[in-house]
């Protein structure tokens, strides 16, 4: 059960990896800003293969190393998730270094061929976007932080019937593998880890909610359409993550306080449950996204541009912009949103619940 649960995650991993410079806008190429007039160029289209091709190749190899060595290894449990681990860590870095070396040729190919030099960069705007933005309320995430908030008042209230010794971690197969002498703090500690991070997803969320809607000048329809569904499939999915999360954390704390319901594997299918829903959420949202995404059929003959960022990116992941009032902004390589470093708002609302979730699993030790 074991191997198959992570061959199951390394495999929808590697595909993430392989599609991704496929459904980031096309005026984004390995994090560089590509002008419109130019991303028809033939060797952009052949970096992709050669990454797309690279990427797959090494991750089939670890692959095949994992269930060879997932074989040969002593019927150790600790021992297998290491390995497991290390060669989806190892595909993960091969991707990244490829990554790498792919954004540092574009950025030298669009300074050699001096791409945009001499073309007008143009900000888009749409004074209506806000009205039609589709993002879910606030109201939504409330549910979960209540259940949390309900689930330490319940654990008070149950605190003398709990065991003397406290499950705080559950090992690939469901079962609890490791245990705390029980004390009032580690018998809320993982409701209080489950609010933090319910706080964190909402954070997140409104953030999201808040942030700069970036239209594409020459496609202002299209890309408006393109930023509106993102952002709509991105919130429930972030709502999907929150609820599969609270239902995964509820029944281990109700474990620590009926201990029966750990008997066997009946904690295995619940596990099992919130990846699907982890995964499959993913999913949906990056086939809804490509679905959405602006389409260039050809070059594009106009004088103007969207205004090159590149100066604001560090190697095309992390984003630094004092000008820029949002939390967060859709990634340049990869799915999602990351967060604007220069905005300090972003640490109290995303920072402060992280530290405060480091600081109860330290102290629940």
């Amino acid at each position: 059960m074991l191997l198959v649960v992570f061959i199951t995650i390394y495999i929808m991993t590697l595909a993430l990896q392989l599609v991704v410079p496929y459904i980031v806008r096309d005026t984004i190429v390995f994090g560089v800003t590509v002008p419109d007039q130019n991303i028809m160029h033939p060797v952009l289209a052949k970096m992709k293969k050669q990454y797309v091709q690279l990427v797959g190749g090494t991750g089939i190899v670890f692959l095949l190393i994992m269930i060879i060595s997932y074989n040969w290894l002593a019927p150790s449990e600790s021992i297998q998730s290491i390995v497991l681990l290390s060669c989806l860590f190892s595909m993960l870095t091969v991707s990244m270094v490829l990554y790498w070396i792919s954004h540092q040729k574009v950025s030298r190919l669009k300074k050699q061929e001096q791409w945009g030099v001499n073309i007008k960069q143009v900000r888009a705007v749409d004074l209506t976007a806000r009205s039609r933005d589709e993002m879910l309320p606030w109201s939504f995430f409330a549910v979960p932080l209540g259940i949390s908030v309900f689930l330490i008042i319940y654990t008070m209230l149950h605190y003398d019937q709990m065991p003397n010794d406290i499950a705080v971690h559950w090992g690939p197969s469901g079962e609890a593998d490791e245990w705390r002498k029980k004390t009032y703090f580690t018998a809320i500690s993982l409701p209080l880890v489950m609010l933090m991070m319910q706080c964190m997803m909402w954070g997140v969320s409104d953030s999201i909610k808040r942030s700069a809607i970036k239209l594409a000048v020459n496609r202002k329809e299209q890309s408006l359409e393109d930023q509106l569904k993102t952002r709509k499939y991105m919130s429930w999915h972030i709502l999907l993550i929150s609820y599969a999360l609270t239902i995964l954390l509820t029944v281990l704390q109700l474990s620590n306080i009926y201990p029966f319901m750990t008997v066997g594997y009946k904690l295995l299918p619940v596990f099992i449950s919130f990846l699907v829903v982890l995964f499959g959420s993913l999913f949906i949202y990056i086939v809804k996204k490509h679905k959405h995404k602006v389409r260039y059929e050809e070059n594009i003959d106009s004088q103007v541009m969207d205004v090159d960022e590149d100066r604001y990116w560090k190697g095309g992941l992390i984003y630094i912009n004092r000008q820029d009032p949002s939390v967060f902004v859709e990634k340049r390589f990869g799915v999602g949103w990351t967060m604007n470093l220069a905005n300090p708002r972003g640490y109290i609302f995303i920072g402060l619940p992280f530290v405060l979730l480091l600081l109860i699993s330290i102290f629940s030790l």
